[in-house]
């Protein structure tokens, strides 16, 4: 495969997949659940937003990043023990 000069547009079409979970039915999660797994996609798209700000030629601050921690220690409050 040749090498892309480009991830923008990569990251773009993926993400675009991503979100497209999100309007789909699960079939196999619980309905108790479908919180966390819609959270689980969000914490997907929120990490491929950081790898495009960083391939933009952008800096992630810490206070991104701590965004991005908030977001698992909220679905740490989601998941069931």
């Amino acid at each position: 495969m040749a090498k892309r000069e480009n991830r923008l547009k990569p990251i773009e079409h993926e993400r675009r997949q991503i979100e497209n979970l999100k309007t789909l039915e699960p079939i196999a999660t619980p309905p108790d659940l479908k919180s966390l797994s819609d959270g689980l996609i969000d914490l997907a798209l929120a990490a491929l937003d950081g790898v495009s700000v960083l391939e933009s030629g952008h800096i992630i601050k810490k206070a991104d990043l701590q965004q991005f921690a908030d977001m698992v220690v909220h679905l740490q409050s989601l998941a069931q023990e």
